[in-house]
C-alpha cells in the first residue's frame, strides 16, 4: 500500500462510527456514580432495621452487630443490637436522603467534577460509618463491663 492509498483511506474514514458515543458513556458514568453513592446508605439502613427488628436472640460469631463487650451476656447482646439498629438505621436514612439530593446533581456537573464529588461522598460515608460503629462501641462500654454485667451508676450515688 502506497502513501496515496493510505491518505485516501484515512480521509474517507469516519471516526464517529468507530468511537463510542460520548453522551452514552457520560450517562453511564453518572448512573454508576449515583448507584455507588446510594448503595452504602441503603445497605446501612437495611442492616440497621435488621438489627433493630430481627436481631439474633443469642450472641454468635456470624450474625448481628458484633462487639466483644456486647457478646458477653444476653443482656449486653440485646442492648448492643438495639443501639446498633437505632444508630445505623438513623444514619442510613439520613445518608439516603442526602446522597439522593447529591446524586441528583451529577447530571448538571462536568464528568470529572461529578466523579470527584462521588469520591468525596464515598469517603464521607466511610468516615461516618466508622464513626457510628465507634460511637456504638463506646455506648456499650459505658453501659456494660467486659463480663456483660450492666453498670449501675445510681448505686454508687446512693452509697
Amino acid at each position: 500500500m502506497n502513501f496515496d492509498e493510505l491518505k485516501t483511506l484515512l480521509t474517507d474514514m469516519d471516526l464517529s462510527k468507530i468511537l463510542p458515543q460520548s453522551d452514552a458513556f457520560v450517562a453511564f458514568v453518572q448512573k454508576a456514580l449515583r448507584l455507588a453513592v446510594m448503595v452504602g446508605p441503603l445497605v446501612m439502613l437495611g442492616f440497621g432495621l435488621l438489627y433493630l427488628f430481627a436481631a439474633p436472640k443469642e450472641a454468635n460469631h456470624s450474625l448481628g452487630y458484633r462487639f466483644w463487650w456486647g457478646m458477653a451476656s444476653l443482656d449486653s447482646w440485646t442492648f448492643t443490637q438495639r443501639v446498633a439498629g437505632i444508630g445505623l438505621s438513623s444514619l442510613g436514612l439520613i445518608l439516603t436522603v442526602v446522597m439522593s439530593v447529591v446524586g441528583s446533581k451529577f447530571p448538571k456537573k462536568e464528568l470529572m467534577d461529578a466523579i470527584f464529588l462521588g469520591g468525596k461522598c464515598l469517603l464521607w460515608q466511610l468516615g461516618l460509618i466508622l464513626g457510628a460503629c465507634l460511637i456504638i462501641d463506646v455506648i456499650v462500654v459505658v453501659f456494660f463491663d467486659r463480663f456483660g454485667f450492666r453498670r449501675h451508676f445510681w448505686d454508687k450515688e446512693q452509697q
